[in-house]
């Protein structure tokens, strides 16, 4: 078995945690992998996402804003107690922490996978990046040809491998729409557009109320997550008046039900990888509208929903109602399943684990 330790920034709750929390189970050295966050207490985080309470181990490093070179030390105590082989880190502020931790413990092989560039596009970022990728012993990965694309484009650096972001397609299975909408209390014969994300800007929420006053009446938006932008958006949703169609869920636990009690799904962001949010959509079935962003194109295809660029906002209320009109079937699922299955990622991370270390 190797010893591997996940590292992530946080584990509030996105698309890159349920990644790693993915991979962390699927892998075939589950009941060796460590997770670790940088930031945040270990009680308070499994009372917010009780799932991580399924894997075999979870550290929190509580670290606070700013520099630390205390959680470096943190690290190099962790990797000594379980006998880490390979640190996978995921985003920046991991991937430096990591390759600090590396250099008091030449042995352990490190992995980072790139799930988004948009943090390139500052250049202290950029000349961090291009350093540690230079300097130290790495291996990138990215999770979409376009994210891959990108960082060479920023940092003239090619990501060594590619490995597409994969959901559990047991667990995203559609269930029957009017008992998800009876068990999370919302309208049965409304059309539910969803979207599931962090409550931040840039992630669409904002363009999606702006434009639901160009769709008819019996149209609802429901959003699930949280975020420091709830109130100000609830606020513009009150101004709108449009407050009665806009339903709030906060961190939802049961997804599938949420998925399942939509008619379509959107994300409408200015940036992404490759969201998971698409993918576990799909599985359920459901059409999609989203930004053309990040990889986005290279799982959401002709038949399967319609991209806008981020720019044409005022095309969403037409291109929601046309991805309506899609004859799906089971097409969208069979899609999803097809190109982003949890167990074929985490045999495609197992197959890396196992080269590095030869």
């Amino acid at each position: 078995m190797v010893n591997v330790m996940q590292l992530v920034q946080h584990f509030k709750i996105g698309g890159l945690e349920k990644m790693v929390f993915e991979l962390s189970s699927k892998s075939n050295h589950s009941q060796t992998t460590h997770v670790v966050s940088l930031e945040g207490d270990c009680d308070d985080v499994l009372k917010q996402w009780p799932q991580l309470k399924l894997l075999s181990h979870v550290d929190c490093l509580d670290k606070q804003p700013g520099i630390s070179f205390k959680i470096v030390d943190q690290l190099v105590a962790l990797i000594d107690e379980h006998q880490i082989d390979i640190i996978h880190s995921h985003h920046i502020g991991p991937m430096l922490y990591g390759a600090c931790a590396i250099k008091k413990r030449r042995h352990v092989k490190h992995i980072t996978t790139v799930h988004d560039a948009w943090y390139l596009n500052g250049w202290r970022y950029r000349l961090l990046t291009r350093l540690l990728y230079k300097l130290t012993p790495i291996t990138v990965v990215a999770d979409a040809v376009a994210v891959a694309d990108e960082v060479y484009k920023k940092v003239d650096f090619k990501a060594q491998e590619i490995v597409i972001n994969g959901i559990d397609s047991v667990e995203f299975s559609p269930i029957n729409m009017q008992f998800a909408r009876y068990q999370l209390n919302l309208p049965r014969t409304a059309k539910l557009i969803g979207c599931a994300a962090r409550i931040e800007e840039g992630k669409g929420h904002c363009k999606l109320l702006e434009q639901l006053i160009n769709l008819p009446d019996d149209f609802h938006l429901v959003f699930a997550g949280s975020g420091s932008k709830l109130k100000e958006y609830q606020s513009l949703a009150k101004q709108l008046g449009i407050e009665k169609r806009v339903h709030w869920l906060g961190n939802v636990q049961q997804m599938t039900t949420f998925y399942s009690c939509l008619d379509l799904f959107c994300l409408f962001s200015q940036r992404e990888g490759l969201p998971l949010s698409i993918l576990e959509a799909m599985s359920c079935n459901k059409p999609v509208v989203a930004s053309n962003v990040g990889g986005v194109s290279e799982v959401v295809t002709k038949g399967l929903g319609i991209l806008l660029e981020f720019n044409q906002s005022q095309l969403l209320p037409q291109a929601i109602l046309d991805a309506l009109n899609l004859k799906k079937e089971n097409a969208i699922r069979e899609a999803a399943i097809k190109q982003g299955c949890s167990r074929i990622m985490a045999a495609q991370y197992d197959a890396l684990y196992d080269s590095v270390l030869v």
